[in-house]
């Protein structure tokens, strides 16, 4: 976590400040984006796909963030013994309906481009089955069942 972060200095006293420690910068939340929806779940997937070209040492950091939060957790791989796997936790998972809403603000309010986000509008709405299927995957993906 970062040194000035009012969650490391022990400063919380409303859980808006406490989400917006978490989430403000751009970068966690992309990261998040991209483990979610695209599947990029080792760094160098997560580095080397990423559209906005987000440098080594800032993923670095914010993945280190993300899981010292207990947004992400890291596993190693049992496959390739210097690789690791970045998967969601159960906080992380809470989290995809709100990055939808904030796909969905975007795009109302023509900061993006809606074709771009096509793919999302089966999962707008809070209460759908698509919505619910979809996290219940991600749970099962992310080995949270």
């Amino acid at each position: 976590m970062e040194k000035n972060s009012i969650l490391d200095r022990g400063k919380v006293r409303c859980p808006i400040a406490a989400a917006s420690a978490v989430l403000a910068d751009q970068w966690s939340v992309i990261i998040l984006r991209d483990i979610v929806f695209f599947k990029r779940r080792t760094f160098r997937t997560l580095l080397s796909h990423n559209n906005e070209s987000i440098s080594s040492s800032t993923l670095a950091k914010r993945l280190k963030r993300l899981v010292d939060v207990g947004v992400l957790s890291v596993n190693g791989d049992d496959f390739h013994s210097q690789r690791k796997i970045y998967s969601l936790t159960e906080a992380g998972i809470d989290l995809v309906p709100i990055i939808i809403k904030m796909a969905t603000w975007s795009s109302k309010h023509n900061l993006f481009d809606a074709h771009t986000i096509e793919f999302l509008k089966p999962l707008q709405d809070n209460h759908s089955y698509a919505l619910q299927h979809f996290m219940k995957k991600l749970s099962e993906n992310h080995q949270l069942t």
